[in-house]
């Protein structure tokens, strides 16, 4: 017996095999060595030593390694010698010469043979630049242990920093708007590094660890970790994510449920949900939960930990846009900080402040159940003008927060006075249809007076809770977001003092501006394109008709041209307030979706 002269399908084979060997905990390398079985597959042949593969995307040197070891114990099984790479390759179909490239003469031979040299010429590898970011990048990764279970990029930030001379995070503030961080792009395309799940984790691929091990072999770089076995996330974590429900620990009993009052403005936000009852519960969640480390279960599949009271710091985030004026772009921040209130500026995704709770062991940060958007009066009555309210709003609400607030700053202004009933529908609107608070002030320094003893409030509400905080795997859009905060709250939220709360990752990555708009939104946003459509009266005619679709089909159906022009006007012609349609806007907005 001896070797066929293509080993394609042997080493199909094997890739398979590996892949079936993996444990469910090996989620990366399975999707290493399957990308890679499938660029095998589809890759033209022949090939027969293992370093034939290194022209196949998604194999690098440990993939072909493992190939190696394989086909030494396959010769040795069948029989025959392992294959001498110095040796000629056997070859299925051999060129015949033919008589006419027998006859070149020796010049053409030349050429030919330099045309050879240059096709086989190797392409040089990518070795990234010494402190480079992507540098930096890579040997944050290694430390960070980031071979089979993803690493968000807060932590290799974090870690990756002091192997790079530029900032891994841009300052808009000194106007350094390029982040060394960009790099991953170039790692990615390279497939040294993997992108995987939403929020989004990062791990190296066999050549991205072959790499970076290299980089640190030939710097002479020393991790704090080479020395322990443990991984760095062992120190802190216990890790046995169990599938138990919390509601075994802190609902052992049944008890009626606090009744909230919602009266007031502080009330309604920081209502204290806490019973004699409750509490006596909580203790058994407490002894399970004040060891030294973070508890990780999972519920539904979802993996989640536990903080307990005191192991968190609160502070709020400050989008780096909100500025007081252009030539004093850091008020806020500074006016805090004499305040001695711990803050920090960031780009939000979503909103201008934000609360988070930071781990005082881990630094992993998670977003708090209050966001603000801050408004001047004129600004808001602008973006009722270009449709920005309504995309601001429905994000707002997707956040899940349930304090959401619009903090606006009464500056009046030219553009105000001529939208004086738009801006009244639209604080009705934010009042009472879709519950937002409202908080109003004068001036800047009121606002940052007003923001001080929102922070303190918050701060002595939460000294007294516990933190769940999710860590899902894949958040497809922001419906999914709002719904799996929705569940947790639903199953552990309910009277305990515990707050179930986002990841500050998972909410960067997955509330920022995006096409995710429901299609209600799109339908409501379509209409207000047409003049004299306000909110109220696009959102009346969506309550109608779900979809553009609807309403298309509601004017196909109509009889004559007549009909259609009075269609919404026989809907909503006696409608209360501003949902009111009149004749000739009737006829307008017919016009715009009917041909001819």
């Amino acid at each position: 017996m001896s070797l066929p002269n293509d080993l394609k399908d042997l080493y199909v084979q094997w890739l398979g095999e590996f892949i079936d060997k993996l444990t469910i905990r090996q989620e990366q390398l399975n999707l290493t060595y399957t990308k890679a079985k499938n660029y095998l597959e589809e890759t033209e042949g022949p090939f027969y030593y293992p370093q034939d593969l290194r022209k196949v995307k998604g194999i690098g040197g440990v993939i072909i390694k493992r190939l190696e070891t394989r086909l030494e114990q396959h010769c040795k099984k069948i029989g025959v010698s392992v294959p001498d790479k110095s040796a000629s390759r056997p070859t299925s179909r051999k060129r015949t010469t033919t008589a006419l490239r027998v006859n070149t003469n020796d010049s053409n031979k030349d050429s030919e043979d330099e045309l050879s040299t240059k096709k086989k010429r190797k392409i040089k590898p990518y070795i990234p630049k010494k402190r480079s970011g992507a540098y930096g990048i890579l040997l944050g990764l290694l430390e960070l242990k980031a071979f089979h279970r993803g690493v968000s990029k807060e932590d290799i930030i974090n870690v990756g920093q002091k192997y790079t001379d530029s900032s891994m995070v841009s300052n808009h503030s000194t106007k350094e708007f390029y982040a060394a961080w960009s790099s991953i792009v170039q790692l990615k395309k390279h497939e040294l590094v993997l992108e995987e799940g939403r929020p989004k984790k990062y791990v190296l691929t066999e050549s991205g660890i072959e790499l970076a091990r290299t980089l640190k072999a030939a710097d002479g770089i020393h991790f704090s970790t080479d020395n322990v076995k443990e991984s760095r996330n062992q120190e802190y974590y216990d890790e046995t994510e169990l599938s138990a429900d919390l509601s075994t620990l802190v609902r052992s009993n049944k008890v009626e449920r606090t009744e909230k009052n919602n009266s007031s403005f502080i009330e309604t936000t920081f209502h204290n949900i806490s019973t004699p009852q409750s509490n006596k519960k909580m203790d058994q969640f407490n002894t399970s939960a004040s060891n030294n480390k973070i508890m990780r279960r999972r519920f539904e599949n979802t993996s989640y930990e536990i903080w307990p009271k005191g192991s968190f710091e609160i502070y709020p985030i400050i989008d780096h846009r909100e500025i007081k004026s252009q030539s004093d772009r850091e008020f806020f921040s500074n006016a805090f900080d004499r305040k001695h209130m711990k803050n920090e500026i960031r780009q939000l995704s979503l909103g201008d402040i934000i609360w988070v709770a930071k781990n005082k062991t881990t630094g992993t940060l998670c977003v708090l159940n209050t966001i603000i958007e801050r408004k001047r009066l004129d600004d808001l009555a602008m973006s009722i003008k270009d449709n920005r309210f309504m995309e601001q709003k429905n994000r707002l609400e997707n956040s899940g927060c349930l304090n959401k607030y619009y903090l606006i700053e009464e500056t009046m202004s030219g553009v105000v006075s001529n939208m004086s009933e738009a801006l009244k529908t639209a604080l009705w609107t934010i009042l009472i249809y879709y519950r937002f608070s409202i908080i109003r002030t004068s001036s800047s320094e009121q606002t940052v007076e007003k923001l001080h003893a929102l922070d303190s409030v918050i701060k002595h509400e939460y000294s007294k809770k516990e933190l769940l905080v999710m860590l899902p795997k894949q958040l497809d859009n922001q419906q999914q977001y709002k719904a799996t905060l929705q569940r947790f709250n639903l199953e552990f939220g309910q009277d305990t003092n515990v707050q179930c709360c986002h990841t500050f990752e998972a909410f960067q990555d997955i509330m920022g501006k995006s096409d995710m708009r429901t299609i209600a939104e799109l339908t409501i946003q379509v209409l207000m394109y047409i003049r004299g459509v306000s909110l109220e009266k696009a959102t009346a005619i969506q309550g109608i008709y779900p979809t553009l679709n609807h309403l298309l089909s509601a004017y196909r159906s109509c009889s004559s041209d007549i009909e259609a022009k009075q269609l919404l006007f026989m809907k909503l012609g006696q409608a209360p307030g501003n949902k009111k349609i009149t004749k000739g806007l009737s006829e307008k907005i017919a016009d715009a979706f009917t041909v001819g």
